[in-house]
Formats: C-alpha cells, structure tokens, sequence
C-alpha cells in the first residue's frame, strides 16, 4: 500500500517506523544490506545523554547535578524516575533532546554523501520528523505477535508491552500516514523477501 510521495533535490530520506515488536529494526537491517545508510533515532537519543554530546549539559541543567553518576556519566535510571512521575520534565527533556537529533541525523545524513538514507525512528509521525522523508515505511504486525516477541526478546511481563503499545499510535494511524505499507506476521525469510522487493521499487522511484 502506498500514499503520496514526495522528492526533495538532495539525499532523500526515507523514514521508517512500527510498533514494538513490529520488525522495524529488521527492515532497518535489510536497509543495511543494500548499503542505504541508516540513522537510528533511538541510539542518536541515548547518544545526547552522553558527556560528548552537544546538549549534555542542558540535561544536566535540567535535572541537575543529581542526575550524574560520581563517574560524571548520566544516571539514567534518575532521569527514568524524574520523567516518569513528572510530565512537565518528560516535556523538557523532549525539547531539549528531540531537536539534537534532528540536527544530529540531518549532519550525519549530509555527511554520508549517499543519493538515499534511512531514518529509523519510532515516534516517526507523532514528532512530525516525516516532515523532513521523501516517502516513509510503517512496519505493521498483530498486536499478538508483537506482544509475544517483545516477551522474549526484553523479558518484559505481558502488561507492561500491552502498556507500552497502548502508549503509541495504532497500525492503523501509521498505515494512513505512511507511503508505504509492509506486514511482518510470518516467516523472517518471507518478511525480508519482501523487504528487499519494496526496497528496489522505492530506488526506482526516489533514485
């Protein structure tokens, strides 16, 4: 299934997203494969609660100095706690770090010097970061299937993946955003076979 796509005149980006459990890191794998660069938003945000970032010191404004281990590395599990009892810091640490990933995988994107890039983000829509995609890929899959494979791979408890679903936008908000469409309900063999095709069409159409 496809929606409109759109063209910019340098490297285009194509924006991936998916629920938990969907499979998005496995397109972002067969992305990889065809040697399309891919920008994980995830890593870029743990990235900026580094002392090497350039916002690190915001956060540490933010929260203060109770926020840093005696090795000058973020406590994360305090900023966890802080953000989670506290809507207003969850707020501001977004404001804080959401903009440095966007410069960040806007610099990384330039440098690669590619004609195409993946941006692999999981609140693609909800942070309007679609906005920057000449097309954009939503992986979906059953919320059975998703809640099984994230037991096994995090060790999470059922009502806490059911949670974290609840807490994201639906499939099918995503399958009326998106560009594109693909499923992930059944063999890895067969999700990638079709991976691969959809990655082809899409270097046809945006190369």
């Amino acid at each position: 299934m496809r929606r409109k796509l759109v063209r910019d005149k340098m490297t285009r980006i194509i924006g991936i997203t998916g629920g938990i459990g969907s499979g998005k890191s496995t397109l972002a794998q067969c992305f990889s494969e065809h040697h399309i660069p891919v920008f994980d938003a995830d890593e870029i945000a743990r990235f900026a609660l580094t002392p090497e970032s350039g916002c690190f010191s915001e956060v540490v404004d933010l929260f203060g100095a109770e926020a840093l281990k005696p090795d000058g590395m973020p406590d994360r599990a305090y900023i966890a706690a802080k953000v989670f009892a506290d809507k207003s810091a969850l707020d501001a640490l977004n404001g804080i770090v959401h903009p440095f990933v966007i410069r960040e995988m806007l610099a990384r994107t330039e440098a690669c010097a590619s004609a195409l890039a993946v941006w692999d983000v999981p609140l693609l829509f909800e942070s309007g970061v679609d906005a920057f995609c000449a097309c954009t890929i939503a992986v979906l899959c059953g919320e059975e299937i998703r809640i099984a494979r994230t037991m096994q791979r995090d060790g999470s408890d059922e009502e806490q993946v059911r949670a974290r679903i609840r807490a994201q936008i639906s499939d099918e908000k995503r399958a009326e955003l998106a560009t594109y469409t693909i499923r992930n309900e059944g063999t890895i063999e067969a999700f990638i076979r079709e991976a691969d095709a959809l990655i082809e069409q899409i270097r046809e159409e945006l190369e």
